[in-house]
């Protein structure tokens, strides 16, 4: 009893520790990024001030420029002359034709020219003479304009001799567009000295508004915003949630110099800006961080609390787990056991149709065989084409009858008795003219012997039998595109080698593993048994032979295969009743003619002679 007490004790204690160490660690990541999204916004207030630096720059270069341009203009001779000509005459056309054509027109943000005297207008450039002046000339001898349509305009006034003074209208939109420009990442805001019009971008270009007038919730909050810090003279920043033009609510931040601290001197400047661009990265961040940190500190509390409780159930879960293991492994090896005997069962299967339809096709071939010898003996001597003719189907019902006594024996032993020394050379040949008939006419046979003389011991039959299964199959491997098959031998010490190579559709690792099995094919129904491959493995195992496959898809296929010179000892068998059930891997295997690299010079050597 004490000791459960103390382990809960324990287990209390652990469990309050980690929700205090989890609350701390919460609240350091978030005072972290506090300090991070501070750092941000120091930086993008960093950014904002320099834009709008080089803004008042711009604004400061274009009234200048128009300043001098002025000054050049009004100290001309021309213009002296015409004065004077006035003062004589006291017609005004000449003079007001030669102010209209002033070289300040090609200046983009030039409006107009009033030349005034005793404070009365003589003449403007533009023939306007309904300008009212809204504020009064500051130290730089600016003053705030407006015309009869209202339309406000920035006034430099300049006083010459004999009580005539000038004012070049600067048109206040092109002011803007010149030296601010729009852009859809930044709002930029002008505020007169007066805090009597704000000047901003809209969706059509800049835009005047009166400090009084109506405007969008972001456009009058960003111009009180700017208005107080006029008032105040302080240049500040502030951030508050606003809205789009489409309606979209977004954190932006403003920040804001007063006219006094800005270049031109005429403007207070305010730039708005999306803040969530800079800080939404970082809260993200902040938010996965605490999420994601929180769920990995849940699962380490909870993985300690479950080494501490579960040892007992650990326990008995591996003994659990040996019990199942020793299951798996006897479940395992009656799975082995269950394909050994289906595979056992498969091959009874074959002997058990292969007799009855054996029975049946000798009744067949034997009335063809006999009546073949009966018509050949009642033809006269002379009719030898017809003689041949019979020979051959003669011939053809013998080898048919020794086939299906092949396929009757798939699964017997092979008996040594019916094996004699033939040449390998001449038994090719042979076979290869019996499937000619089949050929296709895209395809064409390359051969090269090397084996002349050379005797192997074993059953002719047979041997025909492989070969023919095997170029039957590479006929129909290029029977839609064509190609070439090639068919040599050569002796490699005590073996005679036959090779079988294609350049038809080819097969994959998975077809390759299975076409030794019986009853196996990738034909379409009623075009293949799938007999024709696990005869050849049955032959070559029963000549003590070995045979080797390489393929690729779209590539082609060879045929390997090792039959043992006549005197030279066979080795023991390894299928069929009597061996192990199953192919020897020393024997069948797949892709290991790459493997043999000693043999390259001679295959390159053969298909060389071959082409010449």
């Amino acid at each position: 009893m004490k000791k459960r007490t103390a382990g809960r004790a324990l287990f209390i204690i652990a469990l309050v520790i980690a929700v205090l160490c989890i609350a701390v660690g919460i609240n350091g990541v978030w005072r972290s990024f506090e300090r991070f999204d501070n750092s941000i916004l120091t930086e993008k207030d960093t950014q904002l001030y320099s834009l709008m630096r080089s803004g008042d720059i711009n604004l400061e270069n274009s009234i200048n420029a128009i300043q001098r341009e002025a000054e050049i203009f009004l100290k001309r001779e021309r213009l002296k002359s015409e004065i004077a000509n006035w003062r004589e005459s006291g017609n005004s056309e000449r003079l007001k034709d030669y102010i209209s054509n002033n070289t300040l027109i090609s200046n983009p943000i030039y409006a107009d020219l009033v030349m005034n005297h005793k404070d009365k207008t003589v003449c403007t450039a533009s023939g306007t003479d309904s300008y009212t002046q809204v504020t009064g000339s500051d130290a730089n001898d600016m003053s705030l304009w407006k015309d009869e349509d209202n339309n406000y305009y920035l006034a430099w006034h300049h006083e010459a001799s004999g009580n005539i003074t000038y004012d070049v209208i600067i048109d206040l939109m092109r002011l803007y567009s010149l030296a601010i420009g729009n852009s859809n990442e930044r709002e930029i805001m002008l505020l007169d000295t007066d805090s009597l019009i704000a000047i901003t971008s809209g969706p059509d270009g800049p835009v005047i508004m009166e400090t009084d007038a109506e405007a969008g919730d972001r456009v009058s909050s960003f111009r009180d915003f700017m208005m107080s810090c006029q008032k105040e003279g302080i240049a500040d920043g502030i951030s508050l949630d606003t809205t789009t033009d489409e309606g979209d609510t977004y954190t932006a931040r403003m920040v804001a110099l007063p006219s006094e601290n800005t270049v031109n001197g005429e403007f207070a400047m305010g730039i708005l800006a999306n803040y969530e661009d800079a800080v939404a990265p970082s809260r993200k961040a902040a938010e996965e961080i605490l999420l994601y940190g929180g769920l990995g500190v849940v699962g380490v509390t909870g993985l300690l609390l479950l080494l501490l409780f579960m040892r007992r159930e650990n326990a008995a879960s591996s003994a659990e787990l040996r019990v199942l293991k020793k299951k798996n492994e006897a479940m395992e090896e009656i799975n082995q056991k269950m394909q050994a005997l289906a595979h056992h069962q498969r091959l009874e299967t074959i002997g058990t149709m292969t007799a009855s339809i054996a029975h049946d096709f000798n009744n067949l071939l034997t009335p063809i065989m006999g009546y073949s010898i009966m018509t050949m003996e009642m033809l006269p001597a002379d009719a030898t084409d017809l003689q041949e003719n019979l020979m051959e189907i003669y011939d053809a019902s013998v080898k048919a009858k020794d086939i299906v006594t092949r396929l009757a024996e798939l699964t017997k032993k092979g008996k040594e008795e019916n094996f004699s020394e033939i040449e390998v050379d001449e038994v090719i040949q042979s076979a290869l003219k019996v499937t000619l008939p089949a050929k296709p006419k895209e395809v064409d046979i390359k051969v090269n012997f090397n084996a002349e003389g050379e005797k192997i011991k074993a059953d002719r039959t047979q041997i025909s039998q492989l070969v023919m299964n095997i170029v039957l199959n590479a006929y129909d491997a290029m029977r839609e595109e064509g190609g070439t098959l090639l068919v040599s031998t050569r002796i490699s010490g005590e073996e005679v080698v036959l090779r079988f190579k294609d350049d038809g559709c080819g097969m994959d690792t998975e077809t390759m593993s299975r076409i030794f099995d019986p009853f196996y094919t990738t034909k379409e129904s009623g075009k293949g048994t799938g007999l024709g491959l696990a005869i050849v493995a049955q032959i070559i195992e029963t000549h003590g032979g070995k045979i080797y496959v390489d393929s690729e898809p779209g590539v082609g296929t060879e045929f390997r295969i090792y039959i043992p010179l006549a005197g030279a000892e066979m080795e023991s068998l390894a299928w069929g009743p009597g061996g192990e059930g199953k192919f020897d891997t020393k024997r069948y295997s797949v892709n290991l003619i790459r493997k043999e690299l000693a043999r390259i010079q001679a295959e390159k050597e053969e298909e060389d002679a071959i082409q010449n």
